[in-house]
């Protein structure tokens, strides 16, 4: 299967999620880090896409 289909499958499949189940928000980082299999690039797109969905959560 190509990357691009995983990729949108996974988002498809998890983003609808995200505000009732923030853990799946890591969940989606770790599937797409697998996918990519470059941990360096994935954790910058991480970043970039997904850590402000994980900032509505930190209650501190």
């Amino acid at each position: 299967m190509r990357k691009t289909y995983l990729n949108k499958l996974i988002d498809a499949i998890l983003h609808p999620y995200f505000k009732k189940h923030p853990e799946l928000i890591i969940l989606n980082g770790i599937l797409h880090t697998l996918i990519e299999q470059n941990p360096k690039q994935s954790l910058k797109k991480f970043i970039k896409y997904n850590y402000h969905h994980l900032q509505k959560y930190n209650k501190t």
